[in-house]
């Protein structure tokens, strides 16, 4: 008969994998930044053209990838210094249901946020419509201030502010701020710098 792993046994099998996969991610994530991104993508982060800064082809992997990589980093170094804590029960092994509730719940969230905000900001100007506001169709105003961060704000802030909430176990003003702060930050990253650049969902809306 085989002995069942002790709880301190499973985290440091815990602690081996998370290390494994932060080490592995890493390599990966570093290739595609000084490898296949340079050699793949036709053009790069930023593109000049007649004085004009515009977004490159490269932008959306490089910042995919600098992603991957600030995590992996992340998940290596917390696997290294953690310490062997022990844990009250050895975890549930293979597909369980609530693994799949788990999966499900992330799911119906991410697709809400996506609805809200691809919507929300059409729905907003048919309301202004509706209540006398001489203002165009939406499609007219996906590059306007302050029109084209509506669908944008309410779905990204919802995105995160559910998932921080769903992580934590409860929603709380922590969550609310780093939501808030995750979509200024993207805002002033990627919106204020390139006057080429349109926000999720504007880029279909045209």
């Amino acid at each position: 008969m085989i002995a069942a792993a002790s709880p301190v046994e499973t985290s440091m099998q815990i602690r081996q994998w998370n290390l494994l996969l932060g080490i592995l991610f890493t390599v990966l994530s570093a290739i595609a930044l000084l490898i296949w991104i340079p050699n793949d993508v036709e053009t790069g982060v930023m593109v000049i053209e007649r004085r004009s800064v515009e977004v490159g082809d490269a932008m959306a992997p490089t910042a995919a990838a600098v992603l991957v990589l600030i995590l992996s980093i992340a998940l290596t170094l917390a696997s290294l210094f953690s310490s062997h804590e022990r844990i009250s029960k050895e975890p549930e092994i293979g597909l369980t249901i609530s693994n799949l509730s788990s999966l499900f719940a992330m799911a119906v969230t991410v697709m809400g946020s996506l609805f809200i905000m691809v919507y929300t900001g059409p729905l907003a100007i048919s309301a202004l419509q509706a209540l006398g506001s001489e203002v165009p169709e939406y499609r007219l105003l996906t590059d306007t201030v302050p029109y084209k961060y509506i669908g944008f704000a309410c779905g990204g802030f919802l995105m995160v502010f559910s998932l921080i909430s769903w992580v934590e176990g409860r929603p709380s003003l922590r969550a609310a701020a780093t939501a808030v702060g995750a979509v200024l930050a993207l805002i002033i990253i990627y919106d204020v710098p390139f006057d080429s650049l349109l926000l999720p969902p504007n880029g279909s809306q045209g």
